[in-house]
């Protein structure tokens, strides 16, 4: 169990060589420990030091707080950066004073130079401060300091979770979205229809302690008009969760087909480099490889598979297709790429592979490859007929690159890409509490057709109960405020 009293320190900046690294303090000592930084001290005390001796260290380091003159908040501070004595580094301090900082609490940010070292000794420095006059001081756990920002009310889960899509956004696009949630985007739409399923519970209430003044919104079927908006407004969220998901984890594309039919080949194109070994030797892929593009602003894991077919080569081939199966299962967007340069019947086995893991594909492009050489008539014919007719088909050609903008151009489509503008991150368990939310809006339009308030105001409280997992907050008692305020319960 974390205790939250005591305050904390990292390194907040990557290893490595740079210009500068910041090590964070926030906590109620921070600004005790930037004091004694900043200034030679003899308070190292021995490693079990008796009491005498530690009272001895205490009383230097009161000494030194009382004497040293106040900091002044968000102004820069040229410093040493002291280990007792010696000097470790030398840098900038800046002080932000509870609540104004990132975790609402005291902060300081000493910044001294980059590498792999010196960031070390002036985090071991302050954390040898630790029982110094009173100071707790130790290592942050990971995401501490956010947790903390979200803990003293400076954003919600939303806006928490945000921070760390917007560190490993994997495109424009995604950094955009995490950045909308940072600000706030994701919360105020959830905000925005929680208020108004709380204003329907309200009504919902009203009608059941006085249903002589307000059996009329239930009669009319007003009540479940704005159930069927707030169905709506629910819907609506989820869509554009989807796509933040979608830009926070990016899509899967696997590429999958007979042995040879071209499947390295379009990965190196789209990859725009070498990634993949091309021979004309079938199963050369024994293996998974997986390559990162963007398409649409979208960050998109292409996988090459091994070949799939009935009758594997070796015991090595086996394994591969055994793996191609795996990806297969977790793509967004298969690709069946089949060589239209010669007889290939044995397409059906891929696509017969493929079929026993989605009965119906819909996430299924043909890829007609080799289409610089000239066509089989078998192989056209086959195209053309049941089952693979069924499917989205694009000719294509890497030699010649045939085909190869209008398959970008398709994937774009086909990964229901929309436009950044609006969209926020999000991530699977935002996705789940919505539908879960939604399912519970379906079960209380049930109970209002069936008559019964009470359990459509119960399905109404899950609903915010789910929207409340998403943003961290609890809304039974803002409920019960606006009920108070709005309705005259002493009447």
């Amino acid at each position: 169990m974390l205790d939250f009293t005591d305050s904390i320190a990292a390194i907040a900046t990557p290893p490595g060589r740079g210009g500068i690294a910041i090590v964070r303090i926030s906590g109620a000592d921070a600004l005790k420990i930037a004091t004694l930084m900043m200034r030679a001290h003899p308070l190292m005390a021995p490693e079990n030091p008796s009491a005498e001796e530690q009272d001895a260290v205490n009383h230097q380091a009161q000494a030194l707080l009382a004497a040293a003159p106040a900091l002044k908040p968000r102004y820069a501070h040229y410093t040493p950066f002291y280990h007792g004595a010696t000097v470790v580094d030398e840098g900038v301090m800046l002080y932000f004073k509870g609540p104004h900082s990132y975790t609402g609490e005291d902060v300081i940010e000493l910044q001294g130079h980059g590498g792999n070292v010196a960031p070390q000794q002036v985090l071991s420095a302050v954390l040898a401060l630790n029982k110094i006059a009173g100071i707790r001081v130790r290592m942050a756990e990971p995401g501490e300091f956010t947790r903390r920002a979200f803990l003293n009310g400076k954003m919600d889960l939303t806006a928490a979770e945000a921070v760390e899509d917007l560190i490993s956004a994997g495109s424009d696009s995604a950094a955009k979205a995490a950045l909308a949630s940072l600000n706030g985007a994701f919360a105020q739409r959830l905000r925005e229809l929680n208020e108004e399923l709380t204003q329907f519970r309200v009504r919902l209430e009203a009608c059941l302690d006085f249903p002589e003044e307000h059996e009329d919104f239930f009669d009319s079927g007003s009540a479940r008009q704005v159930l069927a908006h707030l169905q709506e407004l629910t819907a609506q969220a989820q869509s554009i969760a989807q796509h933040g998901v979608k830009l926070n984890e990016g899509a899967r594309i696997v590429l999958a087909g007979q042995p040879n039919a071209g499947k390295s080949s379009l990965l190196n194109a789209l990859a725009g480099s070498e990634r993949a070994i091309v021979t004309n030797i079938p199963g050369t892929t024994r293996d998974v490889l997986t390559v990162n593009i963007e398409i649409g602003g979208i960050p998109v894991t292409i996988t090459d598979t091994a070949g799939l077919r009935d009758q594997p080569s070796d015991e090595i081939e086996a394994i591969g297709i055994k793996r191609a199966l795996a990806e297969l299962k977790q793509a967004d967007l298969i690709l069946l790429m089949i060589d239209s340069s010669k007889p290939s019947l044995d397409a059906l086995e891929a696509l017969g592979h493929i079929k026993k893991i989605f009965d119906n594909p819909q996430n299924l492009l043909v890829i007609k490859s080799k289409v610089d050489l000239p066509a089989d008539a078998e192989t056209a014919k086959l195209l053309q007929c049941e089952p693979l007719n069924q499917y989205p088909q694009i000719a294509s050609s890497t030699k010649s690159e045939h085909g190869l903008d209008e398959l970008r151009r398709k994937l774009h489509e086909l990964l229901g890409v929309m436009p950044t503008e609006g969209v926020f991150s999000a991530r699977r368990r935002h996705l789940q509490e919505l539908t879960a939310c939604a399912a519970a809006l379906a079960r209380a339009v049930d109970m209002l057709d069936l008559g019964d308030l009470v359990l459509a105001a119960r399905e109404i409280t899950v609903a915010q109960e789910h929207l409340g997992t998403i943003t961290g907050k609890v809304t039974s008692d803002d409920i019960l405020g606006i009920i108070f305020s709005t309705f005259c319960i002493g009447k």
